[in-house]
């Protein structure tokens, strides 16, 4: 949400000291409204209770060097009786003295640790832990429109705004609130020249990090993909970044996406009809698992481990298939250009077929080369075991 406007003035004004009584501020199950407990009530609470913090992230200390000593100075912080102290997580301690950094605008403290220990801190490294924290956050709990909490902190900084600002931030929150809900949202399936278009790195989120960002076939020519384009059997998963927003379809979309795998309808050799989701390519490791997720959900087998290998551990759910043997038969296959393909990557184009076991489809090509071009058996040496190339001495 942060290139929201209203969004972008909460961010920052984080960790200030904004004078509102809407504070311990919590989501709800509602996209609608969120809670919050008043200050008064939080003071009744903690009334003669020490007011102690929790540090909630390590790193955040300052060094000694000399760049930060009028901070130092203003937090009467010594650094020469002091060890440069980075506070572990989990860490309890109380704030002695705090001030804002006038370049940055960030709060920091000078914090004590329960066994006596002095670091500076950039506050937003603490929160309150003052025992009483499952008290403040379900005693007298009052809900609030999210527009409405917003209008009144934005109010209390003294930040300008029309009504139009506030309903597109109210907007943004509740589409926002169902993609974090469920982050499946974010993924769509196309075919067609659709294909080609999201295998463009243009499209990336990232194009040079992950394995999506260094795919090989992210900057070809579009040519390269018409064994997919034109094919119904094919299709591609497709996951959205996180700046995309949702249609009045109910559908939600961005410019870019964060990660892509071929959808194959295939034949796997005794056990009938499946849908195979191939390796999975993705900026970000973590997204490989939603690929799984969004796979199960929907009923496709993929593969365990991400590379290209023929041989392979096929998974959905907890049903596994060991090496299976993939057929898909096409309805073109004469092409003068074809993509580098990770698993179904044999081809016998009088059959219109493809395969991961060239045995099985009595394959002349293979589609592994990054040049557009395929490679042919015939100019290949045979194996001398089994008279075949490629080899299928380990197909069996």
């Amino acid at each position: 949400m942060k290139t929201n406007k209203v969004a972008k003035n909460l961010l920052d004004l984080y960790s200030k000291d904004i004078d509102v009584n809407n504070n311990y501020i919590d989501i709800t199950d509602s996209k609608d409204d969120v809670t919050f407990t008043p200050d008064r009530k939080v003071k009744e609470l903690m009334k003669d209770k020490p007011e102690t913090w929790i540090v909630v992230e390590s790193g955040r200390y300052l060094t000694h060097g000399s760049s930060n000593d009028a901070i130092f100075s203003r937090l009467g912080y010594d650094k020469t009786k002091n060890e440069n102290w980075d506070a572990p997580k989990d860490t309890i301690g109380t704030i002695l003295s705090e001030t804002i950094s006038t370049p940055s605008g960030k709060t920091y403290v000078l914090f004590k640790s329960e066994d006596g220990r002095l670091t500076v801190l950039n506050k937003t490294a603490l929160e309150p832990n003052d025992g009483l924290g499952d008290i403040i956050w379900k005693t007298a709990r009052n809900p609030i429109k999210v527009g409405r909490l917003a209008r009144a902190i934005l109010n209390a900084a003294k930040i300008s705004f029309i009504d139009r600002d506030i309903e597109e931030f109210s907007n943004i929150y509740k589409s926002t609130f169902d993609m974090a809900q469920n982050a499946l949202a974010r993924f769509d399936i196309v075919s067609g020249d659709d294909i080609s278009y999201w295998y463009d790195s243009s499209k990336y989120k990232d194009s040079n990090n992950g394995t999506l960002g260094n795919s090989c076939m992210s900057s070809v020519n579009s040519g390269f993909f018409d064994i997919y384009t034109n094919n119904s059997k094919v299709s591609l998963v497709i996951l959205y970044d996180e700046d995309g927003s949702f249609g009045t379809d109910g559908k939600y979309k961005s410019n870019k996406i964060t990660g892509r795998a071929l959808l194959w309808d295939t034949k796997c050799v005794g056990h009938g009809d499946i849908k195979f989701m191939d390796r999975i390519y993705t900026n970000n490791d973590s997204d490989v698992e939603l690929f799984k997720q969004f796979g199960e959900k929907n009923d496709f087998w993929y593969k365990k481990n991400q590379n290209s290998d023929s041989h392979f551990e096929m998974k959905k759910g907890s049903e596994t298939i060991n090496n299976p043997t993939l057929v898909v038969d096409l309805e073109c296959s004469m092409f003068d250009e074809y993509p580098y393909v990770d698993t179904l990557s044999f081809l016998n184009r009088k059959k219109k077929k493809v395969s991961n076991k060239a045995k099985e489809i009595l394959a002349s090509y293979e589609m592994n080369s990054t040049e557009g071009e395929l490679y042919d058996f015939e100019d290949e040496d045979e194996c001398p075991d089994c008279g075949e190339y490629p080899c299928i001495c380990d197909e069996d």
